[in-house]
């Protein structure tokens, strides 16, 4: 069967663009505000400067980190029908992760989301057949700064039994989310077995590692929590303006990362994740455009060199509404990244280049998704499909449709399960309604009728002791 693929870099840029991170590394060097972070270095080879916070990494740290790191990665669930493997063969969709604001789905204003809206976004990524995990589907702007991470986990987590990917902004969170995923799981032992969730760390672009991020995905690695690694350099104003030159940056953050987490603990899961970007220079705002894309699906290529689980943002429009504009930026995006089949495709639901969460994207982009699969599959050319006998039977002028031929084929069309496909007349007939509003509908039947199983009861008195623990902790 003939696969329609994607890619930009040559075999020669790959290594090119490699050796350029790998000379940043040893020239420039990173700053990394974590001393743990630093003496893992240090022990590891690198030349560390504790005043200036600042390593410089050798080359063959890099290679043994990349001769460390898994090749393949377990993503589990509460529901075991919901694990997957990160094995660079098929592309998986995350719901889009922490925007502040989100479209409520019943006034269709723009206001700061809440756990409620969390709960309800996790029910319907459960229910959309398209999605593998969830990222929290906004922000719980109603709870406490330290606490928010936390109880945005165990809210999808609540409310969902697919793999949730999340953030730790410090330690003591990582050890409280390892708490709570190990209750669910049945301990810490079978949580390294199964991680039911897993957490990204984001650089500081340009070079830097902070404390808090760093020290947690140091607790998660070694708990056998995979950990994705986002650099977000913008070509212009924390990378240089180039494509090739935000790319080297982007690269060499990430493999900061990469060895301070395998030196901390060989084997550790890590997920190589890109999402550069682009600004408006009349502005100086972050703007979705062709060059992102473009960098992110060549950053992905350095991902399949280095023979990595890849996570790619995508699906995620600057638009401001459910209107043309989204409609294009998510296609076009989604079919591209589809083609360079990563790992990992984030930014389902999400607009205002995701700050803005909007279950009824969510619900348009999962169709989105099945329409792409389908033109990515391509086509069969064999003696079955080519059907000359069917053609020679039915001759000049006559029907194909009664054919056994048609009956045994015609299910492997693409069907429209949201997308109206009909004549206007029945169109009309069925209301006039625009694709936003029978989304609108399917978000309401959803919340309605989908119930994901709940956490047993005694699971959720011990998370419940565990959340009281670590408000008495960070809240103090």
């Amino acid at each position: 069967m003939s696969k329609p693929r994607i890619s930009f870099l040559s075999q020669d840029e790959i290594e090119t663009i490699h050796n350029a991170s790998v000379k940043v590394l040893e020239n420039t060097g990173i700053e990394v505000m974590s001393k743990e972070a630093l003496d893992i270095l240090k022990k590891a080879g690198a030349r560390v400067d504790y005043e200036r916070s600042h390593a410089t990494i050798p080359r063959n740290l890099v290679e043994e980190a990349l001769k460390r790191a898994p090749k393949t990665i377990k993503y589990c669930a509460r529901n075991a029908k919901y694990d997957f493997v990160l094995n660079k063969q098929e592309p998986h969709f995350c719901a889009d992760g922490g925007p502040p604001f989100i479209f409520d789905w019943e006034t269709g204003k723009r206001r700061y989301s809440t756990s409620e809206d969390i709960a309800r976004c996790s029910v319907i990524a459960d229910y959309l057949d398209h999605v593998n995990l969830l990222w929290t589907l906004g922000a719980g702007t109603d709870v406490p700064a330290p606490m928010r991470c936390i109880v945005d986990m165990y809210t999808c987590l609540r409310n969902s039994e697919k793999h949730f990917e999340g953030d730790a902004l410090s330690a003591r969170e990582a050890q409280y989310e390892i708490e709570i995923a190990s209750a669910i799981v049945g301990g810490k032992s079978e949580l390294k077995k199964r991680p039911i969730f897993s957490v990204v760390i984001c650089t500081i672009s340009p070079l830097r590692y902070d404390k808090g991020m760093t020290e947690a995905s140091i607790e998660l690695a070694k708990a056998g929590i995979p950990v994705v690694i986002y650099p977000m350099p913008m070509a212009g104003t924390t990378a240089p303006a180039t494509l090739a030159s935000t790319m080297a940056i982007s690269n060499a953050e990430f493999l900061t990362g990469l060895v301070i987490l395998e030196f901390a603990s060989p084997g550790a899961p890590v997920v190589y994740a890109a999402d550069v970007g682009i600004v408006d220079f009349k502005t100086g705002i972050g703007i979705q455009s062709p060059e992102g894309n473009i960098m992110n699906l060549a950053l992905n290529q350095l991902a399949c060199y280095y023979d990595l689980p890849s996570e790619l943002e995508a699906s995620c429009s600057g638009s401001k509404l459910l209107d043309m504009q989204a409609g294009y930026e998510k296609a076009i995006s989604l079919i591209t990244h589809i083609l360079a089949a990563p790992d990992i495709i984030l930014g389902l639901g999400a607009l205002e280049g995701g700050r803005i969460t909007s279950p009824e994207a969510l619900i348009i982009d999962n169709e989105i998704i099945d329409y792409a699969l389908r033109f990515v599959r391509g086509l069969e050319v064999n003696d079955e499909t080519l059907a000359l006998d069917v053609i020679n039977k039915v001759g000049p002028g006559g029907i194909f449709l009664s054919e056994k031929h048609t009956l045994k084929h015609f299910r492997e069309r693409w069907i429209s399960r949201l997308s109206d496909i009909y004549s206007f007349e029945t169109w009309e007939k069925g209301g006039s309604k625009p694709i936003d509003k029978v989304a609108k509908e399917k978000v309401k039947q959803i919340l309605t009728t989908h119930k994901p199983e709940p956490i047993p009861e005694d699971v959720e008195k011990e998370i419940s002791q565990i959340l009281n623990r670590a408000e008495a902790e960070l809240l103090k």
